[in-house]
């Protein structure tokens, strides 16, 4: 009896570190479930406004066909009202469609994967086995330590889906960007035709060649 209570001593004494619960892992966990509840979404619309310091409100709409396609449509500030980015996959890769309607102008860049990629690395990565993930509310969680140009993201989770209502991204100067997301609708059918349409057309299309080794 005396050996078996020296040896659970021993155990646990050996062990007990590993029983301490990892506050930044059970975090992180938490986020990668609610993120889990993003394999269900096949399209999305919702309205955005973008803030940031000293520069007018954007408000746009986006349309998203998960892993084909997403259109921006801006509403504000004015002189860029009715502007259209389309992203959508082609054989070669990707197309991106900039359509100024003042200018009856339609703007194309075609572009392999790769160069996406390399582009959207450039806005920063979540690794989270990096990342410090903490959650100050139920519904907000904070991450830090993120690479790219806004090291910190606080994050304001909404209920369908578990997708942002509100995002707050700070750079290593302390300057935010805030983005709020509105009249969010999940599932609702899109089509591809409703993400290319150019209503006029553009009377002239001029491509955009994108350099070798990314955009």
């Amino acid at each position: 009896m005396l050996f078996l209570a020296a040896g659970l001593a021993l155990g646990v004494a050996l062990l007990g570190p590993y029983f301490v619960p990892d506050e930044n892992q059970q975090a992180r966990q938490r986020l990668e479930e609610r993120l889990q509840a993003w394999t269900g979404i096949q399209d999305l619309q919702a309205e955005m406004e973008v803030l940031r310091a000293g520069e007018p409100a954007l408000r746009l709409k986006v349309l998203a066909l998960v892993g084909l396609a997403v259109r921006l449509e801006i509403h504000a500030p004015q002189e860029l009202a009715g502007e259209v980015y389309a992203l959508r996959a082609v054989p070669q890769g990707w197309l991106l469609v900039h359509f100024r309607p003042a200018l009856s102008l339609g703007l194309e860049a075609r572009f392999p994967e790769n160069a996406l990629v390399q582009l959207l690395g450039g806005l920063g990565t979540a690794d989270l086995r990096k990342v410090q993930v903490s959650w100050p509310e139920e519904n907000v969680v904070l991450l830090s330590g993120l690479s790219g140009p806004f090291p910190n993201v606080e994050i304001h989770f909404g209920l369908a889906f578990a997708l942002p209502e509100r995002v707050v991204a700070t750079d290593a100067h302390g300057q935010r960007v805030e983005v709020w997301f509105g009249e969010l609708q999940i599932n609702q059918g899109l089509e591809l035709r409703e993400l290319l349409l150019l209503d006029p057309l553009p009377n002239r299309w001029i491509p955009i060649p994108i350099p070798a080794g990314g955009a």
